[in-house]
């Protein structure tokens, strides 16, 4: 289970962020009012980690509430 994330981001889109983490390119959803508040390259996130039968999806929170 992946719980949370620090890399650089390599591609940013508003609810959609790549970040690279030593090589390992992950994608991540996060909300709108968490992407205006990115404003480095650099981040740290804290991770929710959904399985399902036909996917895995990571969504990102800048604060653990």
């Amino acid at each position: 289970m992946i719980v949370g994330l620090v890399g650089k981001i390599t591609k940013k889109e508003p609810t959609l962020l790549n970040i690279n983490v030593n090589g390992i390119i992950y994608e991540v959803f996060v909300s709108l009012n968490c992407s205006s508040k990115i404003t480095s390259d650099e981040i740290k996130l804290d991770i929710t980690h959904i399985i399902r039968e036909d996917s895995q999806t990571l969504y990102g929170f800048l604060d653990p509430n």
